[in-house]
């Protein structure tokens, strides 16, 4: 049986995308009634007053963990939510813990999960990131501060090269990733060093049928936004192309629905009284019906990965005007001629303007061309964004990290325990000599120079390791007294590196202060290394 864990929380997003995201592959997962799957919730910056645990009107279970204070969740909240989740989930014989989040913040919490059950799987589905807001999804600057040896330039380069530094790490921890686009995937293994094999194009999905809306005789062709009134939505741009559409053709009004800064747009809708109109934040219910009587939806964002806006269109046949930007690009593949093109070496405001005023006109003025695009737009959807693909696709990803022979642990982590385990020996820390201390350290990073000699590839990674378990060694023989017994998974650890000729003046003089007999003692499992590892990790010494 697989138990999934959805870690969720109540910002401002959860609201949009990354809340349906969660509705839709729930209900879709208990559509299936399948008795193997078992779905809980994790209620990060929940609106509670005390850590509890509820059912929802399904039967759900939420693990509710409030507010420690306003703001995002930093370690000290994912501290907490681990302690409380490590005292409620058990481990049960024949049961899978999986565990899926859908927030970068939510590092902290991952690694002390995969610490806790180093059986579980961790998911983490790729919403966003964070350098796309900061950049305007301008890739090309993104690749150059990404770079090797990139030294940031100010303040705003700095924030961005921590965000990738951030997502890097919860990108290599995490057993499998979900990309919501062709694009996110590329820049995942090519500027993030993600290894491919654990990366699943999983497309967000609606529905399974298409909503066949009948739009004769409206004497209105209403212009329809959906999302934030943000800058890198773009919505700045989309009523200067209206003010340039709204002479042309009398019969247009433009819509604009989700909440924001309104005092900001308000000015630029000057001489469109009574053609433009500011909704605000609505219903889920509400806005299904004006997806019936739409006539064109208009996306020029800066960014996207797999919006659930375009899809709703999509889905209601509604013809869209969108961007090539990051993971909406994809969404125009059977409509290019609807795509606006963002120059991210020479962005040119009047030029951006003039291509959603072409493209708007394009589809007021050629009936032929609406109709072709909204059987396009049609077919994508069917084949492409239906829930059922989203929910099998998710299973299948589930499946496949499960039936991994011999795996504990992402490698493209240990990297990063490697790190952490030689700052430990460079600041040689007041801690105990056992294996969950100065022991364990040296019998992970001794495995991890076997291994890596086994693959014969990283020999500058190989020989930085081997330096520092020479100070390692250097270090327990000055802590070392005659009296003292070292654990046994030491003295295994010593034994195989004499049998290796390792440092063998410092390995033989340690032995010889035990007394150690020629009985061969075992190193401990290569699960229960990595596990210890991360332990010592996760304490924050």
């Amino acid at each position: 049986m697989i138990h999934l864990f959805i870690f969720n929380n109540k910002s401002r997003a959860a609201n949009y995308g990354i809340g349906t995201y969660v509705r839709q592959l729930t209900d879709g997962i208990r559509a299936l009634q399948n008795a193997q799957i078992k779905v809980s919730f994790v209620d990060l910056y929940a609106d509670a007053k005390e850590y509890s645990i509820t059912n929802d009107e399904r039967g759900l279970l939420h693990y509710q963990i409030p507010a420690l204070y306003p703001g995002m969740e930093n370690e000290t909240f994912c501290r907490c939510a681990f302690y409380f989740l490590a005292r409620h989930i058990k481990k049960e014989k024949g049961v899978q813990l999986v565990f899926h989040f859908n927030y970068f913040q939510h590092l902290p919490l991952a690694v002390l999960l995969k610490g806790q059950y180093v059986d579980c799987r961790i998911l983490l589905t790729v919403h966003y990131l964070s350098w796309c807001f900061d950049l305007k999804g301008n890739k090309t600057v993104f690749r150059q501060i990404a770079a090797k040896g990139y030294r940031p330039q100010n303040e705003k380069e700095k924030n961005v090269l921590e965000s990738i530094k951030q997502e890097r790490e919860f990108l290599h921890l995490v057993d499998e990733i979900i990309v919501l686009s062709k694009d996110t995937n590329s820049i995942l293994v090519k500027n993030y060093y993600v290894s491919e094999c654990k990366i699943h194009l999983i497309y967000n999905g609606l529905g399974d049928e298409l909503c066949l809306d009948e739009k004769k005789g409206i004497k209105k062709r209403m212009i329809l936004f959906v999302g934030r009134l943000d800058e890198i939505k773009g919505v700045n741009f989309l009523i200067n192309a209206f003010q340039k559409i709204a002479p042309k053709y009398p019969d247009t009004h433009l819509i604009i629905i989700g909440d924001g800064n309104f005092q900001e747009y308000l000015p630029l809708s000057q001489g469109l009284m009574g053609r433009i109109s500011f909704w605000g934040r609505m219903s889920k219910d509400k806005i299904e019906g004006i997806y019936k009587s739409a006539y064109i939806g208009v996306m020029p964002s800066f960014h996207e990965q797999c919006s659930y806006t375009a899809i709703e269109m999509m889905r209601h046949r509604i013809p869209i005007i969108g961007t090539d930007s990051t993971g909406l690009a994809e969404m125009f593949d059977l409509t290019p001629e609807l795509c606006v093109h963002i120059d991210e070496n020479n962005m040119i405001d009047q030029d951006f303007i003039e291509q959603i005023f072409s493209r708007i006109d394009l589809l007021l003025s050629n009936n032929e061309v609406y109709m072709r695009a909204a059987d396009a737009f049609g077919k994508l959807y069917n084949t492409r964004y239906k829930v059922s693909s989203m929910v099998d696709g998710t299973l299948n990803a589930i499946k496949v990290s499960l039936n991994r022979q011999n795996y504990t642990i992402s490698g493209d982590y240990l990297k990063h325990i490697d790190t952490c385990l030689i700052r430990l020996i460079n600041k040689h820390p007041d801690i105990d000599l056992d294996f969950y201390g100065i022991t364990g350290i040296g019998v992970y990073l001794w495995k991890r120079v076997l291994d890596l000699s086994k693959e014969g590839k990283d020999l500058y990674h190989i020989a930085f390791i081997q330096e520092h378990l020479i100070y390692f060694l250097d270090w327990v023989s000055e802590l070392t007294n005659d009296s003292e017994l070292f654990p046994n998974e030491m003295l295994a650890l010593l034994q195989d590196m004499k049998r290796t000729g390792f440092y063998i003046t410092c390995v033989e003089k340690l032995l010889n202060i035990q007394s150690v007999s020629d009985v061969a003692l075992n190193i401990p499992s290569d699960r229960t290394i990595i596990q210890n590892a991360l332990k010592i990790c996760n304490c924050k010494i």
